[in-house]
């Protein structure tokens, strides 16, 4: 898809990744994410340019990620999204794949904020986990829940594409999916799910309302219910095959797959 929008990124003006960090980092935050097809993305993007600066790190702005979600037998972390539980947890080990650079991610949601924990880890530990991680999830779980869940273990892959962007006058950082592609971790010869023609947008800020979710009003782009790559992914390698509260999302999911 980048082809699509190159010339519209070029117009775009650059920021580091310490600039951004220094500008908008933040791992309390109110996340809200946005389905689009590719063609409405570029659309999206050039009312972003004069708002947004982008990330650029070595003349580069897409970059690809490598995500390993962790869960426990009875995919209890699946089941707090399918239920639509105030307080929820998710777990999964990231690779930053240009870079080389892996971190073991804790996300728990509560009440609408996600507060994020993290630590870097040697990259070919990527997927696994180790004492190490174990030790920093069991701690970070004790703090919210009191007691353990059990073991864990890894789920599903996650990998894509994404382009960030960052406004110039807030703390409001936008990061933008693609070519998604998803397969379960636990079921021998399991094959790949592709998502083609869709774009994830997600908005992160301490902020309800951001530049942003004004520009996608103004375009009639709703927000998107119940948007978790791990759950979709779950569903779409019929590990949980019932939708359930991701039906909305896996009919607008399907709408843009079947766009011609």
């Amino acid at each position: 898809m980048k082809g699509q929008f190159d010339t519209t990124i070029s117009g775009f003006k650059p920021i580091s990744l310490s600039e951004m960090n220094a500008q908008a980092s933040f791992l309390d935050r109110i996340d809200t994410k946005y389905l689009v097809s590719e063609k409405e993305f570029a659309q999206v993007l050039e009312k972003l340019q004069e708002d947004f600066y982008v990330l650029d790190i070595g003349g580069k702005n897409v970059f690809s990620y490598d995500s390993v979600y962790m869960d426990t037998d009875e995919y209890l972390f699946y089941k707090q999204h399918q239920n639509k539980e105030a307080t929820r947890t998710k777990v999964r080990t990231r690779l930053y794949v240009e870079s080389n650079l892996a971190f073991f991610e804790y996300k728990q949601k509560e009440n609408g904020t996600t507060r994020k924990f993290r630590y870097e880890f040697p990259s070919e530990e990527h997927g696994k986990m180790t004492k190490g991680k174990k030790r920093f999830f069991e701690g970070v779980y004790m703090s919210f829940y009191g007691q353990l869940p059990g073991k864990i273990s890894p789920t599903l892959s996650s990998k894509y594409s994404r382009l960030t962007l960052c406004a110039k006058d807030s703390g409001e950082r936008l990061t933008v999916d693609f070519n998604i592609r998803l397969k379960d971790l636990r079921k021998e010869g399991a094959k790949k799910v592709e998502l083609n023609n869709v774009v994830i947008i997600e908005s992160k800020s301490t902020a309800s309302s951001c530049r942003s979710h004004e520009i996608m009003e103004e375009m009639g782009i709703k927000k998107a219910k119940s948007c978790s790559k791990y759950c979709l992914g779950l569903i779409y390698n019929e590990v949980h095959p019932f939708p359930g509260v991701f039906e909305e999302t896996i009919e607008k999911l399907e709408s843009l797959r079947n766009e011609k």
